[in-house]
C-alpha cells in the first residue's frame, strides 16, 4: 500500500453540470449506465482504492430532492455536498471550502470529471504514485497522435505545430490542497481546468500518460462507444 506520510488523499467529483449537449432531459451524471447511473459508477471505482481517504461529489442545489429520494448508492467514503456553482472550476473550489474543516493543507486533493468513467484502480494507483512525488503535481493527459493546425477567426491554417510538445488533458488532476485552493481562488476568470490555474501561480505540472478509454462522455454517441468497451474494463475493476 502507498504511503503519504501524514498526508491524506481526497477526491472531488464536480457534478453540477447540466449535460446539454448530451440532448437529454437529466444531466448526464445521472444517465444510467450499466446498471448504475454514471455518477456512481465514477463513486465506485475511486472508493475501491484503498489509499484515497475520503470522495466529495459536488451537485447542484437543485438536485438535493433527486439525489435524496432516489435510489444511488455511494461508498462510505463518500459525502454529497450542494457545492455546484456556475462554472466547474467553482463547483470544485466551492467543495474544497466546504472540505476545508477535514483536510490539511498538504494533503492532496484529486479532481475528477463525472463522465470519465473508463478508468480503473491500476491506473489511478500508479498515476497517485507517479504525481505524489512530483513537488507540484499533475495532470493525467495524452499525447497529441495528430497534427495540430493553428487556424485564425476564418478557420484557415496559419501554422503547423509541433505536436511533440501538445498533450490533451484529461482528469484526475492532482495538487495539494492548499495550493489548489489558491489557484482556483486567485485566477482571473474562469479557468478550463485545475491545472490551469496552477500554472497562473508560476508552478509547472506534471503530466501522467492516460488511457485512451478515459475520454469524457459529452455526446450521445460517447456513452455508445464507451458502452462498447465497458464490459472489459469493469471485469477489471471487480478483479
Amino acid at each position: 500500500m502507498l504511503k503519504f506520510g501524514m498526508s491524506k488523499i481526497h477526491v472531488i467529483i464536480p457534478a453540477a453540470g447540466s449535460g446539454s449537449r448530451m440532448g437529454q432531459e437529466i444531466p448526464k451524471q445521472f444517465s444510467s449506465f450499466h446498471g448504475k447511473t454514471l455518477i456512481e459508477w465514477i463513486d465506485f471505482i475511486f472508493s475501491n482504492v484503498t489509499i484515497i481517504d475520503s470522495i466529495s461529489i459536488g451537485f447542484n442545489l437543485d438536485e438535493r430532492n433527486n439525489v435524496e429520494n432516489s435510489n444511488y448508492t455511494f461508498s462510505q467514503k463518500t459525502k454529497i455536498y450542494y457545492s455546484g456553482g456556475s462554472t466547474r472550476s467553482e463547483t470544485v473550489l466551492n467543495t474544497l471550502n466546504s472540505i476545508e474543516s477535514s483536510t490539511l493543507d498538504d494533503d492532496w486533493v484529486l479532481v475528477h470529471d463525472a463522465a470519465r468513467v473508463g478508468i480503473t484502480e491500476s491506473f489511478i494507483n500508479s498515476f497517485i504514485k507517479e504525481v505524489g512525488g512530483d513537488s507540484v503535481g499533475g495532470i493525467v493527459a495524452l499525447p497529441s497522435v495528430d497534427t495540430i493546425k493553428r487556424v485564425d477567426q476564418s478557420n484557415k491554417i496559419i501554422k503547423t505545430e509541433d505536436r511533440d510538445t501538445f498533450w490533451l488533458a484529461q482528469t484526475p488532476q492532482m495538487f495539494k490542497y492548499k495550493i489548489l485552493i489558491e489557484a482556483l481562488s486567485n485566477f482571473p476568470g474562469v479557468p478550463t481546468d485545475e491545472a490551469e490555474a496552477i500554472e497562473a501561480l508560476g508552478l509547472k505540472p506534471m503530466v501522467y500518460k492516460g488511457l485512451i478509454n478515459n475520454f469524457k462522455i459529452t455526446y450521445p454517441e460517447d456513452l455508445i462507444n464507451m458502452s462498447q468497451v465497458f464490459s472489459t474494463i469493469i471485469e477489471g475493476k471487480i478483479k
